[in-house]
């Protein structure tokens, strides 16, 4: 009841109109119930979705596991194509497309909570085949959403941030002695170093290309990090679907993730500030 309670008053929040909305009655429509969003959100959601109805399981607590990297992996995919084409001023500002997945899988990640059967889930040795399944479902889905949806999908693969991404995984299972994480761990945690890394990386670029006074020359190289943070959440995708880490851990794994993606956007794509918006409207 009490949890009932919380997420009434949540929806309340979110959704209620006039001055008591959290988003004033609107907006938040154009942020999350968008074909760049909802779309490809639902899409990579599909898989975990089926995979554990294929296993018999409560499809609720993967999905739970996988909200947030969706978010990310959505996020960076609408990123990629603007970084490409800096022609103007305002490919270079935030927009709903970029901040909508990640509030939509905290959103969700939170909420479903509340029906998620409350136990922590067994460890389990094996689950090879099962993530390498899912992982294989979970790319093949994005790929076709890839290709049917947008203008330039090649750019979408990328050797360097494949290599890269390879390189972590390998890494997080040459480290695996002492902690003793299940296959499917070791990829979500593979898959949290590789955001990381990609947030990282693309600051580094920003603001070494920004010290150089090169603006136009740094949208390749930094869309190349948004790729490499594409792939980390899909591994994160894979091996939380398969593997579900215990509640803790899987919120604090939220939290580095959403804390990576929102870093690295608020310093390359970020959005108007008020007195700049301010402005804008006195000359309009």
């Amino acid at each position: 009841m009490f949890r009932g309670l919380a997420l009434l008053v949540l929806a309340f929040g979110l959704l209620g109109r006039g001055s008591f909305g959290l988003l004033g009655g609107g907006g938040w429509e154009e942020a999350i119930f968008n074909d760049r969003v909802l779309q490809p959100f639902l899409m990579l959601l599909s898989a975990p979705f089926l995979f554990a109805l294929f296993r018999r399981k409560n499809p609720m607590q993967p999905l739970v596991a996988c909200f947030v990297p969706a978010g990310v992996a959505v996020g960076a995919l609408n990123l990629i194509e603007p970084l490409l084409v800096l022609e103007d001023a305002e490919n270079a500002i935030a927009s709903p497309t970029i901040y909508g997945p990640i509030g939509l899988g905290l959103i969700l990640s939170y909420v479903c909570r509340a029906v998620t059967p409350h136990h922590e889930p067994k460890a389990r040795s094996t689950g090879v085949v099962e993530v390498l399944v899912c992982l294989a479902a979970t790319i093949a889905l994005f790929s076709a959403h890839i290709a049917s949806t947008l203008d330039q999908p090649q750019v979408y693969l990328n050797a360097m941030a494949l290599i890269t991404t390879l390189g972590v995984t390998l890494c997080s299972f040459a480290y695996n002695d002492k902690a003793r994480l299940t296959f499917g761990e070791v990829i979500a945690r593979a898959g949290l170093f590789t955001c990381l890394l990609a947030a990282v990386y693309a600051v580094t670029l920003y603001t070494a290309a920004v010290a150089a006074n090169e603006p136009r020359t740094i949208g390749p190289v930094l869309a190349d990090s948004f790729n490499l943070l594409a792939y980390g959440a899909l591994l994160v995708i894979s091996g939380g679907a398969v593997s579900p880490s215990k509640d803790r851990a899987l919120m604090t794994r939220d939290w580095h993730l959403t804390e990576a993606y929102v870093f690295v956007t608020l310093i390359v794509f970020p959005p108007l500030t008020l007195l700049e918006f301010m402005d804008i409207e006195i000359i309009a």
